[in-house]
């Protein structure tokens, strides 16, 4: 098993205990890191089994690959993912503590396609 596919594979475990989090991860091979981006930042301050969960992967990947670099990273952070590699919580969409899951693909279709009962008040300023 490779540093990368032990990532992806304890990460999805995280994200299937942890529902609320966003993850990304990226690997970049030149400098042999490993940056995995957990948001929100609110989310894992003071969450004790959180943090739990982080420091196992943490310890255990330092044991299996000692040449490898593994950075755990959130919002604000001087360390940015660039190129994301993986992805988990991205496809759910949040209202009030509900979460509904979309996933929808439209295919044959080279028109205009509108999406009703959306407002984006983005540019109403």
């Amino acid at each position: 098993m490779t540093a990368k596919d032990y990532i992806e594979e304890k990460l999805r475990v995280l994200a299937s205990k942890f529902t609320d989090i966003l993850i990304r991860y990226e690997h970049r091979s030149n400098t042999g890191s490993h940056l995995i981006e957990i948001i929100p930042l609110s989310f894992f301050e003071g969450n004790g089994s959180y943090l739990e969960e982080e420091t196992k992967i943490e310890d255990e990947f330092e044991q299996l690959f000692p040449s490898e670099n593994i950075v755990f990273i959130s919002e604000g952070s001087l360390t940015v993912i660039k190129r994301s590699d993986l992805e988990l919580g991205y496809d759910k969409i949040s209202f009030d503590n509900n979460t509904l899951i979309i996933d929808f693909e439209v295919t044959g279709y080279s028109g205009y396609l509108e999406i009703i009962g959306i407002t984006n008040y983005a540019l109403a300023a």
